[in-house]
């Protein structure tokens, strides 16, 4: 599939309601596809299919991410990007030679869907329609690609500065990357090349289909906003996933922190729904959800707890600020997410926030995503 500037644009802000408040910001993803169409030959990159794709099952790819605080952004973040898949290049080429031929996201966000095109766009490579977890997460233990080894890996920065990692654990990969996020020399952000693996391995440990998906949110809340005619395959395809509404107010107030290379933060809302106050915390990513009407969490992770504004549009905890206007949304987590070990690996990450408390990830009440969203965004045409 031919990806031009539409369809990045859909990537985003689809990618910005599925990825639960984190993933990158739409600023630095809006960069990112400029850069993108001015740069690939004739403005369109390539987007395979996980299913329909053409390689042999030993063809190698790698992950492609950025990494660090969500509101960070390198001035010339293409060069980080292009810089760490250069570098991992060449060093599977002396030491195996191997070429990479495909690229793939680590997750889905705004920022973090799009990086992989910027590859595509620079050296041609296509981007494989798969991920690491339907949603962000602030770790990569969380993503489902964790059982894979991570190395060799490398790190790097817009100035054409470089580490390369030999890293067997990825939680032991985690943790020596976000001190090196968080140096002077990275300012809060790096970009990542990491898990250079055959394909068939690549598949076995993935999320398919999950750029092709929200780019379908995207279109869908796009013609919403507009006013459009709605496509009833795009509609059919966004309702395979569920979700609910869980709150609707302005927000009072956002408490933000840098600390290790994250974005932590604390966004309350006065809740017309219930008449209580919402508080979400946030790792990059919204994490856990309270409502003040009720006794312990309402919702946790691996659930996607995100906004949207009353306008329709999506934003991230990059972009929220006090007296916003927002619709809180859970979206359902994909099934890979909610297996027994990775549920223990969220509880884990929850502990951050001293919470010990059990994962509450079921829906409170659930309809088809594209449902809720014909529901909320208001037709234009109907408000005149």
């Amino acid at each position: 599939m031919e990806i031009g500037i539409e369809k990045l644009y859909y990537l985003i802000e689809g990618a910005a309601l599925l990825g639960s408040g984190g993933g990158g910001n739409k600023a630095a993803a809006y960069a990112l596809a400029s850069y993108i169409v001015e740069t690939a030959p004739s403005g369109v990159v390539q987007l395979l299919s996980a299913q329909d794709h053409l390689f042999d099952s030993s063809a190698m790819g790698c992950i492609i991410a950025d990494i660090g605080a969500n509101a960070a952004q390198e001035e010339k973040q293409h060069e980080a990007i292009a810089t760490a898949f250069n570098e991992l290049s060449l060093q599977l080429q002396r030491t195996i030679g191997t070429n990479l031929t495909f690229v793939v996201p680590i997750e889905t966000g705004p920022e973090n869907s799009i990086v992989p095109f910027v590859v595509a766009a620079r050296y041609g490579v296509p981007v494989l329609d798969i991920d690491g977890a339907g949603r962000a997460v602030p770790v990569l233990s969380l993503a489902t690609f964790g059982k894979l080894p991570p190395s060799p890996a490398v790190i790097a920065n817009d100035k054409g500065d470089f580490l390369l990692l030999q890293i067997d654990q990825v939680a032991d990969m985690d943790s020596m990357l976000r001190p090196v996020t968080g140096s002077a020399l990275f300012g809060n952000s790096g970009s990542l090349a990491l898990w250079p693996s055959r394909i068939d391995q690549l598949l076995n440990h993935s999320i398919k289909n999950s750029l092709s998906y929200a780019m379908a949110c995207g279109e869908l809340m796009d013609c919403l906003m507009k006013g459009l005619q709605i496509d009833s395959a795009c509609s059919h395809f966004v309702n395979e996933k569920k979700a609910c509404l869980v709150g609707h107010g302005k927000v009072q107030s956002i408490q933000n922190k840098q600390e290790g290379a994250f974005d932590y933060s604390l966004a309350a809302i006065a809740d017309v729904l219930t008449g209580g106050t919402i508080s979400v915390l946030a790792q990059n990513e919204n994490l856990i959800l309270y409502n003040s009407n009720q006794q312990g969490a309402l919702l946790t992770a691996p659930i996607s707890i995100t906004y949207l504004k009353t306008d329709g549009s999506a934003i991230t905890n990059a972009e929220i600020k006090q007296g916003d206007e927002v619709f809180v949304l859970a979206i359902d987590a994909p099934e890979v997410l909610k297996e027994p070990d990775r549920l223990l690996l969220f509880k884990e990450q929850l502990q951050e926030f001293a919470y010990f408390g059990s994962l509450n990830y079921q829906l409170p009440a659930e309809e088809g995503l594209a449902d809720l969203l014909t529901r909320l965004i208001p037709n234009p045409i109907l408000v005149k």
